[in-house]
Order: structure tokens, then C-alpha cells, then sequence
């Protein structure tokens, strides 16, 4: 070991594994980076997540190093720590846990550490139970119903880690041993279920760590989420129905997510669920865009493929619901208003992540369902983030809100041609009076930022593309679509399937028009995604109404769109082909 600091020695231990990590040089770094010092894997872990280095008139510190992924020690989220000699610390990185501690006998203090046996300690009572391992531990603590910020403390540290992190860890050890089975392991009895991945903060847990509502109107108060919202526990006791039971015995129907502990939505453990990310810039008509989609797709699922499309979660789609009615239930351009979304308003609700409080968009729960196989089903989800969520720099732990297009499914990007020199220039003969707004194109930019924040968040290299199909949606073409000449686009759907030469064909057509008048956004679409297809739509169907600057309404009278669901429907026949059949058809 070099003599960096006198007689002074600083180790890290991981806890999961026992391994501990001599502090060897500066800056000693922590990460999932082929570089670190102490490389740690899973999601939440960044390349170069914090580092051990001086720290000028703080001394030796412990300094993270990645804005967007938290770094907790001693159960607070910190920025930098300074370190003091001949003192624990308890630090957590993504899914992993690590002891670190600096002394004059260091080594004696790494041999009394035992990270196979671990106890639980409440300090509101002191009561200590165990020593036990980590992951019976855990579910003691769940059949006890402790609170979820118990600490947990392996043998020979004094400081400890929160118990709802433990549970954390227990999940991304289990899904690493499925990953990875010792060559000697006896084989699983049964087969382990997926991780299921939350609605609303996108973060993974097993089935058996899913949280409960409580009924009773008196056990409300729950120490994550206030005192009106009721108790969330993890259920020991259930009826004959096979439905929990809360602490007074009620039969409880309701679960919740057990990171951010938000309600999930009915049969969520009984399908599978698909995330549908609708990224697009500031005024390029994405609440209009899903309010209309949500109108046509149904009526085409069912015309065409007979698939029924319902909503799964008529509370939480309360918002949506009411802006659909609203658009297509007006009868002047008036009140055919949508009012912009804002950042972090009424589209969205603040819980706990990764240890604080942010907003998170309102998820959008839908079925679909085939009418004649009811068994062939799963759910969409859709979000309507403000566009600037998507802007440089927006994303952070403080403000993920856009995140899910890393989890997603299908990612729509909506292109707005009003918002682009070149194409309002091809089509400012048409009197649209959008062409009267300020440009401020930075679309292209924000598709980089997006293939940026999908690495970073998959782990992938900048080149690797995704497999997820992005369809790129060329808004508002009521004003542009005779650039493609008369007659040009072939008919989508045929005989109960998605002709997809003729999808492909249109396509070619767009991305022609898109290349010469916007190449950048087919050169940054193409590096995110080998699936990319683009698509002409049009919410209105017509040149909307100004109403005031800035301010662009359409004519309920006259409301026509068009193509709006075909880029749905092409997501859908890539991910769900039983529902949604994709064949070639005849040229």
C-alpha cells in the first residue's frame, strides 16, 4: 500500500461480497467505468460515480461525480463528505452497499467486519434483531412490517444503511444469481419471475416486495408519504380470497410500488406493460397529439384488428380523459384549448426516488386486448411531459422526469416543421398562421440529448444503437404533404394486418423530404435506433386558429386528423405482433 497519508491507511469494503479495496492512489474511483478503482455494476451505478480525492480546504473528501445519479452516506444523499480518520461510513452506490473507513489500524477493522451477518437496529427504540444474512433479514423485517427506514448494519460497522435500500440490494443480488448461477448451485425449485418495472418511476422490484394499502380509514399516515395518504405495508396475513389483509384485519385491494410507493393500477401483476415515450420540443403539439391519438387508436384497434383498447386506470386517466373531452367536445376554437403543459404541474406528482422527492409525469394506463383471445392482452402507457424535460441539461435526480424513454417500449418523436427554416421555407405560400410564430429550432439537438441520456441510463457505448422501434412523426402535415406529390402515400392497413411495405414505402417517402430539407434529424434518429421509420401526421387536419401569440387552437368544426394512430399501430404490430399483425403486402 503507497503511504498517501502518513500513517494513516483508507480501505472500502463492499458488503456484499466481503471484498475490501485499499485506497491506493488519488483520485481512487468508484463506478461501472473499465477504469474505476472499485468497479461496482447494476442499474443506477454511473461509469465514474464518486471518487475518493483531496479537496482543497476540505481535505480528504468523498466526492460524487455524476449530477444525475445520487450517492448516499450515512443515510443522506450528499454532494461531497469530508473524510475523517477512525470513522465508519456507510455508503450507497445504485444497488450496491460499501463500508469505507480510514485509520492507523485499518486492517484489524477490515477483519472484524462480517458482511454474512447483518442486523437490524430502530433507533427511535433501540431494538436490535438478528445477526442474520442480509436477505433473510429482509424478509424478516417484511414479515414484521418494519418501518422502511430501519437500519440495517453488517457485523463490525457502527453506521448502517436504510432498510427500503436493503430491499434494493436483495433484488439486484437475486437478479445477479439469475444472471450468473454458481457452476455448483443446486437448481431453482422454481422458476424466478421478471423483475416488474414500476409505471411511474420506472425503478424494478420483485413481486414479493410490492407493497399494500391499508383499508382501514385509521391506518392512515404513512411515513413516506404524509398523513392523509393511507399506510403502505408489506402484507404477511391474507384472506381466503388470497387478498391481504391490512393491520385490523381489512381485505385490502389496492398495491403500490415499493420505491415510490404510488398506487399501481388494477391487474398490473397480471400483464405485461409497455411504456410509450412521446418526446418532442416546447409547443410542438404533443398534448394535442395524444389527446387525438387516444380518440382514433381505439376505433382503428377494433375496425381493423378487432383488439379492444380500455382504459385501465379511469382515475389516474382522469387528466387525459378530460383533455380529449375538451378537444373534441368544443364547439369553438375557444374551447378547444389545451393548456400548455408545465413543468411539473398538474401533469405531474412528486414521490420519493432514489431517496428524495422529484416530479414524475402522470402515467397514462390503457388495456389492449384482442376480442376474440382475451388471454392475448397487455397495457400501454403514455406520459405527457412538458418539452422542456427534454432540453440539455434537464435531466438530473433531481428532475428524471423524462427518464422513461430509456424504459420504453416505443419512443414517438414529434417533429415540428413550423419550428424549422428550411421547411418553413418550402411551405410559406400556404397562409398557415403558424408560420407566424418565432423559430427556435433545436429539435435535432433535442434528439441528441435523448440518444445521450439512453446510454447513459442502459450503460451502452455512444455509438450502440437500441433496439426499440422510433417512429419519427412529422407533425402538422396538412401544410406540407403535397411536398410528397399527389396521390403519393399507399393505404396502411389491409385485410386485418399492418401492410408493412406499404408503411416502409411511405416512409421512404418522408425520410427523402426529411433528408433534403432536415437532415440532421434522420442522421440523429437512425444513431439512436436500428428501427426507425418515419411517418406524416396531423392532429387537426387543418391550419389551426391564432387566438392570441403564440397561442394556436383548431377549429372544432372543422377537425379531421390524420395518420395520428398509424405510428401506434406500427409500434404495436413490432412489440405485440398477436395483436397487431404486420405482413407484406402487394407493391
Amino acid at each position: 500500500m503507497l503511504n498517501l497519508f502518513g500513517k494513516t491507511q483508507w480501505v472500502a469494503v463492499d458488503c456484499l461480497t466481503g471484498e475490501s479495496h485499499n485506497v491506493e492512489q488519488l483520485p481512487f474511483e468508484i463506478g461501472a467505468g473499465e477504469g474505476a478503482d472499485l468497479k461496482l455494476n447494476g442499474q443506477g451505478v454511473a461509469e465514474r460515480h464518486c471518487a475518493i480525492n483531496q479537496v482543497k480546504g476540505h481535505g480528504l473528501c468523498l466526492i460524487k461525480q455524476e449530477p444525475s445519479f445520487p450517492l448516499m452516506v450515512n443515510g443522506e444523499l450528499i454532494e461531497f463528505c469530508p473524510l475523517v480518520p477512525d470513522t465508519d461510513y456507510a455508503v450507497k452506490v445504485g444497488p450496491h452497499f460499501l463500508a469505507l473507513r480510514g485509520g492507523r489500524q485499518v486492517e484489524q477493522w477490515v477483519r472484524g467486519l462480517d458482511c454474512a451477518q447483518w442486523t437490524l437496529r430502530d433507533t427511535a427504540n433501540g431494538r436490535v434483531d438478528g445477526p442474520m444474512g442480509l436477505e433473510e433479514l429482509c424478509q424478516f423485517a417484511k414479515d414484521q412490517q418494519r418501518h422502511p427506514q430501519t437500519l440495517v448494519q453488517p457485523a463490525g460497522l457502527s453506521k448502517g444503511f436504510f432498510l427500503n435500500d436493503a430491499y434494493e440490494v436483495v433484488a439486484f443480488l437475486k437478479a445477479a444469481a439469475q444472471l450468473n448461477p454458481l457452476a455448483d448451485a443446486q437448481p431453482a425449485v422454481e422458476e424466478e419471475q421478471p423483475l416488474l418495472t414500476c409505471p411511474v418511476c420506472w425503478l424494478q422490484f420483485d413481486r414479493g416486495d410490492i407493497m399494500h394499502l391499508a383499508t382501514h380509514d385509521s391506518l392512515r399516515g404513512d411515513p413516506v408519504l404524509g398523513e392523509d395518504a393511507p399506510q403502505r405495508f408489506l402484507a404477511t396475513r391474507f384472506n381466503d380470497r388470497g387478498q391481504a389483509l391490512d393491520a385490523l384485519g381489512l381485505p385490502c385491494t389496492e398495491i403500490a410500488c415499493p420505491h415510490c410507493r404510488r398506487a399501481l393500477p388494477p391487474g398490473f401483476t397480471e400483464m405485461t406493460h409497455h411504456i410509450i415515450s412521446i418526446v418532442g420540443d416546447q409547443s410542438a403539439g404533443k398534448s394535442y397529439y395524444l389527446s387525438v391519438l387516444l380518440k382514433m387508436l381505439p376505433a382503428s384497434l377494433y375496425e381493423h384488428f378487432s383488439v379492444v383498447f380500455q382504459d385501465a386506470d379511469p382515475a389516474g386517466n382522469a387528466l387525459i380523459n378530460e383533455m380529449k373531452q375538451t378537444l373534441f367536445g368544443a364547439e369553438t376554437p375557444e374551447g378547444a384549448r389545451l393548456a400548455k403543459t408545465q413543468l411539473e404541474g398538474g401533469m405531474y406528482v412528486r414521490l420519493p426516488r432514489y431517496g428524495r422527492v422529484v416530479a414524475l409525469p402522470k402515467p397514462f394506463i390503457f388495456s389492449v386486448a384482442s376480442s376474440q383471445d382475451p388471454a392475448r392482452r397487455c397495457s400501454l402507457i403514455f406520459y405527457d411531459n412538458a418539452g422542456e424535460h427534454f432540453q440539455p441539461g434537464r435531466d438530473s435526480a433531481d428532475s428524471p422526469g423524462a427518464q422513461h424513454v430509456a424504459s420504453s417500449a416505443g419512443i414517438m418523436f414529434l417533429f415540428d416543421p413550423f419550428n424549422n427554416p428550411d421547411f418553413r421555407h418550402e411551405i410559406s405560400d400556404r397562409g398557415d398562421p403558424q408560420l407566424e410564430k418565432p423559430v427556435m429550432d433545436q429539435q435535432s439537438v433535442i434528439l441528441s440529448e435523448m440518444k445521450v441520456r439512453i446510454a447513459k441510463l442502459l450503460k451502452l457505448e455512444l455509438m450502440e444503437k437500441i433496439d426499440t422501434p422510433l417512429a419519427v412523426l412529422i407533425g402538422k402535415c396538412d401544410a406540407w404533404l403535397h411536398l410528397l406529390g399527389p396521390n403519393a402515400l399507399r393505404d396502411d392497413i389491409v385485410d386485418g394486418h399492418l401492410d408493412l411495405e406499404a408503411v416502409t414505402y411511405n416512409s421512404n417517402l418522408v425520410r427523402q423530404l426529411m433528408k433534403r430539407l432536415s437532415p440532421a434529424i434522420v442522421a440523429n434518429a437512425e444513431s439512436i435506433s436500428r428501427r426507425v421509420l418515419f411517418f406524416p401526421v396531423s392532429s387537426f387536419g387543418h391550419a389551426p386558429v391564432r387566438l392570441g401569440p403564440g397561442d394556436f387552437v383548431p377549429d372544432p368544426r372543422k377537425l379531421k386528423p390524420f395518420q395520428v394512430e398509424v405510428p401506434m399501430l406500427w409500434i404495436l404490430s413490432c412489440i405485440e405482433p398477436a395483436l397487431v399483425p404486420g405482413q407484406p403486402g402487394a407493391a
